[in-house]
């Protein structure tokens, strides 16, 4: 997700059911460069220890973004919450404040099931191995936000400007994992539409959601927003300004599966005819409108300072 404060709990996917993927002894077969001292270690998805993963940020290009604004001095730490949970954290001796991060990144594998069909032929009843995204922030204390920049819900501090970095090491990691796809439930409306801009020209792929429903909804309130910042959007749809253009009810955020698809089968269940179809026969059914006035009035009464 895209959102920079502390992680404080498990996602929960709404389509798809999480079946968690306990990692076995057998794991590391198949995976000769992988020694069993560092999958016993803790390491990070049992394939990485720290300079593995400093090896990673500079082959993508993060640790050159980490040092143009001044962060040289990096520690990396990694660990494994159990066996199927790792966590990355990377700071910075450049930091006074050593509770601040400047890369958090918190990723769990699992097999899931969907709830929900929604393309004939695709059940997936056999599972799909997945790396879902319990949290990832990239951020910049140095920074302050400004009118070009203006902060986000969730965030303490300016973005690093990476995502795009991380998320080649994400697919990395997906394909040495031999997963399906790389999930996230964006819990914020900006971070949803930031997936979903964030086409990948090296592997030809993007962010999409499970439900084609979901899908047509948000190209939908995109469509109708198109014309104001996306930080406005994002707070106001979070505190429930967003209307149902025709009936004048209020519509509420509800966060779901965004997938970027790394096996064939799960790259061609999003350009099926049928899921575009309902993509965008909901798009076109749907037509939104924000309360500005309860908007404005929250604001000035600071209430969105606090998230």
């Amino acid at each position: 997700m895209v959102t920079h404060r502390r992680h404080t709990g498990k996602k929960e996917p709404r389509y798809l059911e999480d079946i968690t993927l306990t990692v076995d002894s057998g794991r590391e077969a198949g995976r000769p460069d992988l020694q069993e001292d560092l999958f016993a270690s803790g390491s990070f998805l049992g394939l990485y220890d720290e300079k593995r993963i400093l090896d990673k940020l500079k082959k993508v290009g993060m640790t050159e973004i980490l040092y143009r604004k001044g962060y040289r001095n990096l520690r990396i730490q990694i660990s494994k919450q159990d066996n199927y949970t790792s966590r990355l954290y990377v700071d910075s001796a450049d930091i006074s404040d050593n509770e601040t991060r400047l890369i958090e990144l918190i990723v769990r594998e699992g097999i899931f099931r969907p709830k929900q069909s929604f393309v004939p032929g695709f059940d997936f009843k056999e599972g799909l191995s997945m790396l879902l995204i319990e949290w990832l922030a990239l951020q910049d204390p140095k920074a302050s936000f400004s009118a070009d920049r203006p902060r986000l819900p969730g965030q303490q501090h300016p973005g690093l400007g990476g995502l795009k970095n991380m998320q080649e090491i994400l697919y990395s990691f997906g394909r040495s994992l031999g997963k399906d796809a790389i999930i996230d439930i964006p819990e914020y409306y900006h971070a949803a539409v930031i997936y979903s801009r964030m086409y990948s020209e090296i592997y030809s792929r993007k962010y999409s959601f499970f439900s084609p429903v979901d899908a047509g909804k948000l190209h939908a309130i995109m469509r109708d927003f198109s014309g104001v910042p996306l930080a406005e959007v994002s707070f106001a749809v979070t505190f429930d300004c967003l209307l149902d253009a025709r009936t004048g009810k209020r519509v509420q955020w509800k966060p779901s599966e965004q997938i970027y698809p790394i096996s064939d089968k799960m790259y061609r269940y999003f350009e099926k005819k049928e899921y575009k179809e309902i993509l965008e026969k909901t798009m076109n059914e749907l037509s939104f409108t924000m309360d500005w006035e309860r908007y404005r009035r929250l604001k000035e009464q600071g209430v969105m300072d606090d998230i």
